[in-house]
Formats: C-alpha cells, sequence, structure tokens
C-alpha cells in the first residue's frame, strides 16, 4: 500500500536529481571546453590533402584522436543524410567499394546517446552526445553506489571518479564510452534483480541490456558482460536468484538483434574474423604510473590512460577495510574486478597470451577499471565520515568534510582532462577545397583512388565520393581480396589502408572495371599522368592541378552498369541501399553492376525477384532477356529482417510482463 505523500517525495527527488545533473552538465560543458567548439580534432585535416593549403599551420592538438575524423563523424553525416531522405542507413557506398553501415556495429547507431547528432547534425549534436555519454556515467553510477547505501557525497565521489576518469575522457570521442556509460545501470539492476527486485528493476536491467548492445563496441561489450556474470555468480554464491538477470537479459539481448544480427553477418564474412591487420600488445608496467602522472612521457595517451586521481586510490585503498562486513562479497568482486583488468591490461604471460590469440584489445578494460575502485573509494570514504561522526565532531564540520573529496577528485581529473581533446569550429567539418569542387560537378557515376595519404579513407563519405579503400574495423575479406588487383594496399605512419603511386598493379585492368575514374594524387609528387601511363601502362590524363592536389582522369574507366551485349543502361535511381536501371538488351545477356556483391543485395527483373548467382566481393551479374527491362538491386539483409521481428517479440513480451497484474496477498 502506498503510503500518504509517497508521490510527492518521489517526485521531490526526481526534481532534485534532474537539477543535479543540469548542473553538472552545465559546469563540465564549460569545464571541458565545449562552449569553444566541438571537441573533435579537425586540425589534423591541416596535415593532409587536399586540406592541407587552405588550413592555417599550427601545431595539432590532439593528433591521437584521428579516428573520430576520419571515421565516426562521416559515419554519423551519412546516417543523417539517409534518415532525412527517408532511407534507414543500412549501407555506405562511398568506402571499401560498398560496406554495411549499421552492421559495422562501430557506427553505434543504435545508442541514445548518438542520436543528438543523428537529429541536430554533427555541428550542433556532436557536443551534446559527448555530454550525454559522462551524465549518464555519472547518473549510472551515483545510483548503483547509493543502491549499498553510501552517502550522497560518497556516491557522488564514485560517479565523479568513473566519468571523470582518465580512460573515460580519452575514448569521449569513441564508442567505447557509449557502451561504458551503461554499465553502471547494468550492474545496478543486475543486483536488485538478483535480490528480488520489483518489475520495474526486471525491466531496467533489460533496457540496460539493450542499451550497452546499442553502444557498438564489441569489446567493452564483451568486458561488460564478463563483469557483469562475475556480480551475478557473487549474488548467486550469497543466495541470490540468477534466473530472472538471465531471463532480463536475454529479452534485452533480443531488443538489440537487429543490430547484433547484422554485425554478426559482417563479421562473419569481415576481415576481422581471420585477425587481418591485427596488431596484438600489452602495456608495459611503466604505463602503471599513469594512475598518478597523467602526462607520462612515452605513453600511449590514449591507449595507457589511467588516472583515476590519487584520492580515489588513497581511499580505495581504506575502504579495503571493509572486506569483513556484510558487504565482504560485493568487496570481493571489486578486488577481483580491479585485479583483472589490471592481469590482461599490463604486459605478463597472462596478457601475451590474450593479445596474441584473441581478437580483443584488453588493454581497453581500463575503461571499467574505475567501477571497481569507485566503489571501494565511496566505501572507504563512508568509513571514515563514520568514525569521525563518533567522535561528535561539529556537524557543519563533518558535512564540508564529506564533499572535500568530491572536489579534490574532481580538480585532479579536470586537470588531467585539460589538453586531450582538441576543438573545432563547426564551420571545419566537410572543408571543400576546388578539387573536391572539380569532382562533385561531374554528375557521372564513378569511384576515386587517392594515392598515398591524399583524401584519408572514409573522408570521401563526406562528400558523397565513392572510394575504393576504406578504413573498418571489420573490412570486407572477400573485397579486398578482389580489390588487390589494383595494388598492393597497406599501412603508413600516418594512415591505414593507402595505395602508393608505384603499387600501382601494371595495366590497371582493375581500375577500369571497378569504375575507377579518377586518380587523387598530392603536389608534393614530381611526376604525373605522363609518368604513371608510361611506367604502368595507364590511360590517364590530368584534368586539374592547383595546391590542393591533381586529379587524373581514367580514360578506360568502364561504366559501373554495362550489358554484356549490344543495348543501353540508363540509371534511373541511385540510393545507397538501392540501384535501379531501364536497361534495353538487343539480344539475351547480363547486366553487371561493378559493385562488390555483399549477403543482404537482392535483384529484381521487371518487379519480380530473381535470383543473385554471385559470390561475396563479385560484381552483381543479372541475367536480361532480349528487350526493354526495369532491373531494381536493394540492400535488405535478412539477419536486419530477422532482427526487428526478434526485437518486437522481445518489446512485446517485455511489455506483457510489466503489465501482468500481481497477484493479491492472501
Amino acid at each position: 500500500m502506498q503510503r500518504e505523500g509517497e508521490p510527492r517525495a518521489v517526485a521531490t527527488r526526481l526534481l532534485l536529481g534532474i537539477s543535479a545533473l543540469a548542473a553538472a552538465g552545465t559546469f563540465l560543458w564549460f569545464a571541458l571546453g565545449m562552449h569553444r567548439g566541438l571537441l573533435l580534432s579537425e586540425d589534423i585535416k591541416s596535415r593532409f590533402w587536399p586540406w592541407a593549403p587552405f588550413s592555417p599551420a599550427r601545431a595539432i592538438e590532439a593528433p591521437a584522436l584521428s579516428d573520430p575524423v576520419w571515421q565516426f563523424v562521416p559515419w554519423l553525416a551519412l546516417a543523417r543524410r539517409e534518415l532525412a531522405a527517408a532511407t534507414l542507413p543500412l549501407w555506405n557506398p562511398h568506402q571499401d567499394g560498398g560496406v554495411p553501415l549499421l552492421g559495422n556495429s562501430i557506427s553505434a547507431l543504435g545508442s541514445p546517446l548518438v542520436w543528438p547528432a543523428l537529429l541536430l547534425g554533427v555541428a550542433r549534436g556532436w557536443n551534446v552526445s559527448l555530454l550525454l555519454r559522462l551524465l549518464a556515467a555519472l547518473c549510472g553510477t551515483y545510483l548503483w553506489l547509493r543502491n549499498f547505501s553510501r552517502s550522497r557525497a560518497a556516491a557522488a565521489l564514485g560517479a565523479c571518479a568513473f566519468a571523470l576518469s582518465g580512460p573515460f575522457i580519452a575514448w569521449l570521442e569513441h564508442p567505447q564510452t557509449l557502451v561504458a556509460a551503461a554499465v553502471p545501470f547494468l550492474f545496478l539492476f543486475t543486483r536488485r534483480l538478483a535480490r528480488g527486485g520489483a518489475r520495474r528493476d526486471f525491466a531496467g536491467l533489460a533496457i540496460s541490456t539493450w542499451f550497452v548492445l546499442s553502444g557498438g563496441h564489441p569489446e567493452i561489450q564483451l568486458m561488460a558482460a564478463l563483469l557483469a556474470g562475475g556480480l551475478l555468480l557473487a549474488l548467486v554464491l550469497r543466495g541470490g536468484g540468477a534466473a530472472r538477470p538471465v531471463f532480463a537479459g536475454l529479452l534485452g539481448a533480443g531488443l538489440a538483434a537487429p543490430l547484433l544480427a547484422t554485425f554478426l553477418e559482417y563479421f562473419r564474412v569481415s576481415d576481422a574474423r581471420s585477425g587481418a591487420g591485427r596488431r596484438p600488445f600489452t602495456l608495459a608496467p611503466r604505463d602503471l604510473l599513469r594512475f598518478f602522472e597523467p602526462r607520462l612521457p612515452s605513453s600511449n595517451v590514449i591507449e595507457a590512460a589511467a588516472t583515476v586521481s590519487v584520492t580515489v586510490l588513497v581511499l580505495a585503498l581504506f575502504g579495503l577495510t571493509m572486506a569483513g562486513g556484510r558487504r565482504r562479497s560485493a568487496v570481493a568482486w571489486s578486488v577481483l574486478a580491479a585485479m583483472a583488468v589490471l592481469l590482461v591490461t599490463y604486459d605478463n604471460p597472462v596478457a601475451r597470451a590474450l593479445a596474441l590469440h584473441t581478437p580483443v584489445h584488453w588493454t581497453r578494460a581500463l575503461l571499467i577499471l574505475p567501477l571497481p575502485l569507485a566503489f571501494l573509494a565511496s566505501g572507504g570514504l563512508d568509513a571514515i565520515l563514520e568514525r569521525l561522526a563518533k567522535r561528535r565532531g561539529p556537524r557543519p564540520v563533518l558535512s564540508a568534510a564529506a564533499w572535500l573529496p568530491l572536489v579534490s577528485c574532481a580538480a585532479e581529473l579536470l586537470a588531467a582532462a585539460r589538453g586531450v581533446h582538441g576543438s573545432s569550429p563547426p564551420s571545419a567539418l566537410s572543408l571543400r577545397t576546388p578539387l573536391i569542387e572539380v569532382l562533385a560537378a561531374d554528375h557521372d557515376v564513378f569511384r576515386v583512388l587517392p594515392l598515398h595519404t591524399f583524401l584519408p579513407p572514409n573522408t570521401a563519405t563526406d562528400y558523397g565520393f565513392d572510394d575504393v579503400r576504406g578504413y573498418d574495423a571489420l573490412a570486407p575479406r572477400a573485397w579486398r581480396l578482389r580489390r588487390a588487383e589494383m595494388g598492393r594496399f597497406g599501412s603508413l605512419p600516418t594512415q591505414t589502408d593507402a595505395l602508393e603511386p608505384w603499387d600501382i598493379a601494371a595495366g590497371g585492368a582493375a581500375l577500369d572495371f571497378w569504375n575507377v575514374k579518377y586518380l587523387l594524387l598530392a603536389p608534393r609528387f614530381g611526376f604525373g599522368a605522363e609518368t604513371l601511363n608510361a611506367k604502368k601502362d595507364l590511360d590517364l590524363e590530368q584534368i586539374y592541378s592547383g595546391p590542393d592536389g591533381r586529379i587524373l582522369k581514367n580514360r578506360r574507366c568502364l561504366p559501373r552498369a554495362r550489358l554484356s551485349v549490344p543495348g543501353e543502361v540508363r540509371i534511373l535511381e541511385r540510393r545507397a541501399d538501392r540501384w535501379t536501371f531501364d536497361v534495353e538488351a538487343r539480344a539475351p545477356g547480363t547486366l553487371l553492376v561493378a559493385n562488390p556483391a555483399f549477403p543482404g543485395w537482392r535483384a529484381a527483373l521487371d518487379g519480380r525477384r530473381v535470383k543473385l548467382a554471385t559470390s561475396p566481393g563479385d560484381p552483381f551479374e543479372v541475367p536480361i532477356p532480349a528487350g526493354r527491362h526495369s532491373v531494381a538491386l536493394s540492400y535488405r539483409p535478412a539477419s536486419f529482417e530477422w532482427g526487428l521481428a526478434i526485437c518486437g517479440a522481445s518489446l512485446l513480451l517485455l511489455i506483457l510482463l510489466l503489465a501482468r497484474r500481481r497477484e493479491n496477498p492472501s
């Protein structure tokens, strides 16, 4: 029976919580410099063509944070364009010959924390997305610790220790934090549900699981699952129940099924499955000093980030004294979790074995480490406060003392956060140069092949150009094997997936076949079309030369869509996930579309579906009878459709479970 005045008390607490989050958000917005511009290192483009001549020469603020510039922002911008056109962002035609967008997982398009960038655009929504990650981490950790009856000051300290920790700030622009921000909620509802819990806790765990899985980073998801599983085991050993938490977790996974299913389909045919391109590593023991010295020289500023504040470390040691109390199982879990993270991160036989024989970068477990430390530190602070209270000191003095560690922790972590991220004006996004304008003026269907470090992979997505290169954790294996016919692609010190001019395959037959119309060359090279024609037996013509580079036109480039027999092909519609053609064949033949095939693409002839007898990576080939016909190619992966069905069933089941009335007590 609800007590009188309880709704008002709940509303008051909710209002206070929202006010506190709003105050924290406002403080962090200014403390991290979000008011000065986007937390995005667009200045790195000043070192690359075609932007270098039009960018002011200056030191790069955060050179290690180039992934958001080269990957995440172009993907978000493309997804926003697709949604604005009432199209699901399932496919990216602008990199690697064409690859899944939703299915690459790292795009994290299902996470509510990136939706501001999708709704408002990157220019207005990027910083909002970053701020939401911080606030989610703060709120989740605070509620998790309060569930252990931690004082408000102690819970706030723990929340600060996690959300402003060195790892969280270092990875703030990456999808790792989209997952990590939801982990405290996962821990909170796992504990509540294992100890009995209400229906709202069941829903909370299901939604938290969906939240974690929508974040799009499989490595952090795996680590979160391992820690949550360890927590559940500890609770079961103390008499808790496992059935309801497991069931809620499965429902949460069902809600994320459209994301998981498309990822698994992509992973099955990816380079990542074979371990291609992996560089396994562990952190040197010397990097342990990063707990105390955020700017340790000769240390990887992102991977090795570990700062959690000296205040938290000291209080965590003091919190170990709680091991003999009534929460000794939670303390034991925290200690074991922290030890496990250190074991898999810093160089030792176990860490080396995991790095060499698994596809996981275990060093990123550092992102989760502040959570068990926050638990121990908050317990240590409350233990100290209890001892001080027994001495009956003045209450105002005790109240002030309770919040001093939080101030100390926040000050230390915010000082360490200074300079981690670069700042860019919104106008720096998708900078256009004369060379880009020349390419954009060609409304034909074509591909580009930038050479050396010109127009780094994925940035062609910003301008709607189709590139044969790509920068993706998965990458379609079959296409990479076919693409090798163009030349020898490799990694350079400043770029992944690059092709040097001297590594182009002689003859250029693959360039012609795959509709590569333009090669892009930086002005620093002292040779051009004539030299490449002579040395590589190509047929190139320079059509543009300027301070931002040169455009070499491939005069032997074949159309993207062509017939094997005399006739005509017209492209009627060209969208990311759909192509339609008007084909007139003078004899029975084949329509060839020089796009690499991928599971999920379908073909229809005159409105009737036809089977595509094409292997992944091969061009599409559709048999065409003589005469005039309509042909459509569309990307509708069965994995996504099955995922939607599972998601709908899971959502319906969750609603039914929540709507079920409780039986009246006898």
